[in-house]
């Protein structure tokens, strides 16, 4: 990142806090929107993905703190032991999956699962759904970066308020994007020359979450879950026609 001016910093660390707030009080969106800001800000996505990990760990895990009364621990517990050898998986499989026919197939399915009957819930068990999750996850967090919308669908579950919803998710992705960054700096990625770099996004992170929460405070259950689907609803088609545009 040491290539990028002054503007465009002040754009990225902007493209933080406005992410993070989003995340705060929907628990997904952000993470999507900031790694199109830094692919539009000129980054090679060999640099992109893993700066959007650490950018992400502190998102995700400021937004697990200030939710961890919340936690449900069982579900992460599931998706955390599923999804750790998955990432190694992603890596082998990267050279010759093609990113756009990822994205695509992935913005179709999130569609499916958003807007099949019963509400977009989902019905299978807590184990079998966030062992699904995990896998999903840890595969395709190393290919494609973002993987908040794929897995969202998960914990749209009945009986779950908004609070759950928020602070389970965050509790996974600090899981996933750190072991998204043991993959990358095993294959040579020198997170430490980014931190200096990464640091005023990760400040604007945290300012982003707290602001996020007090929205949350005045979203119904019944305005979250709609506001939930439509935001997931919007990424999904925006990663179906990104390879097209």
């Amino acid at each position: 990142m040491s290539q990028l001016d002054l503007i465009t910093t002040l754009v990225l660390i902007g493209a933080s806090f406005l992410g993070a707030t989003i995340s705060g009080f929907l628990g997904m969106g952000g993470g999507l929107f900031l790694l199109m800001v830094l692919f539009l800000s000129g980054l090679d996505p060999v640099v992109a993905i893993p700066v959007h990990a650490l950018v992400q760990l502190t998102s995700n895990g400021s937004r697990a703190v200030l939710f961890r009364d919340r936690v449900r621990w069982s579900a992460l517990r599931v998706f955390a032991v599923v999804a750790i050898p998955f990432p190694f998986l992603g890596l082998a499989l990267a050279g010759w999956i093609d990113g756009g026919m990822t994205k695509v197939l992935i913005g179709l399915l999130v569609l499916f699962a958003t807007w099949r009957p019963r509400g977009g819930s989902v019905r299978w068990s807590e184990a079998r759904s966030f062992a699904a999750a995990g896998g999903l996850a840890g595969t395709l967090g190393v290919v494609v970066g973002a993987t908040g919308p794929l897995i969202a669908p998960f914990f749209l579950r009945e009986g779950w308020a908004k609070e759950d919803i928020i602070a389970t998710k965050a509790a996974c992705q600090v899981f996933v994007h750190i072991q998204k960054i043991i993959a990358f700096g095993i294959i040579g990625f020198s997170f430490s020359e980014e931190l200096v770099h990464v640091a005023p996004l990760a400040i604007a992170v945290i300012l982003g979450t707290w602001c996020g929460k007090k929205v949350l405070e005045h979203l119904s259950e019944v305005r979250f879950r709609l506001t939930y689907r439509v935001v997931l609803s919007v990424l999904a088609i925006r990663l179906v026609a990104e390879p097209l545009i």
